[in-house]
C-alpha cells in the first residue's frame, strides 16, 4: 500500500471540510469560501489506496504564542484520523510530517491547543510528546 500526504487541492474541499468539521465549529459555508479563497493555505491529507484517511491544518504564527520562545512559530490548527484508520501510527505520520515542514519553513518550535474540555485531544497531545504551558478561561462583558 502505498501512503501519501499531499496539500489538499481545491477539488478536494468537501474531503476537507468533512475533516475540519470534525475539529472546527466554524460554518460549513464559511469555511469553504475561505478555503477556495486560499485563506488555508498549508492543509494537507493523508491517503492511502486512493481513500483521504486523515487531515492535516498548519499555519506559521509571527506573534506570540503562549510558552513559545521562537518566532516564527510553526502551529498545529487542526488533526484528524478517520475511526476505521486509527490507531495505525497516521497520527504520528502527520505529526512527523509536520515536524519537517516547520523546519523547511524556518520554525524550530511546533505549538497547538485544544479546550480545556477536549480531554481526549489533550491526550493526543501528551502521547505526541507536546508540553502542556498553560490552560485559561476567557470572558467576555457586552457593553451596550
Amino acid at each position: 500500500m502505498t501512503e501519501k500526504i499531499v496539500s489538499v487541492k481545491k477539488d478536494e474541499v468537501k474531503i476537507w471540510l468533512g475533516f475540519a468539521s470534525q475539529v472546527w465549529s466554524s460554518d460549513m459555508d464559511y469555511l469553504q469560501e475561505a478555503f477556495l479563497n486560499d485563506q488555508f493555505p498549508y492543509e494537507f491529507l493523508y491517503w492511502r489506496a486512493g481513500k483521504a484517511l486523515a487531515w492535516l491544518s498548519l499555519s506559521i504564527r509571527k506573534e506570540y504564542v503562549e510558552g513559545s520562545s521562537h518566532l516564527p512559530l510553526a502551529y498545529l490548527e487542526g488533526i484528524a484520523v478517520t475511526q476505521e484508520a486509527r490507531q495505525q501510527g497516521i497520527a504520528q505520520e502527520l505529526l512527523a510530517f509536520a515536524k519537517l515542514w516547520a523546519k523547511a519553513h524556518g520554525c524550530v518550535q511546533l505549538a497547538s491547543d485544544c479546550s480545556l474540555e477536549n480531554i481526549a485531544s489533550q491526550a493526543f497531545h501528551h502521547k505526541m510528546g507536546f508540553r502542556e504551558v498553560s490552560r485559561s478561561v476567557h470572558y467576555i462583558l457586552n457593553v451596550d
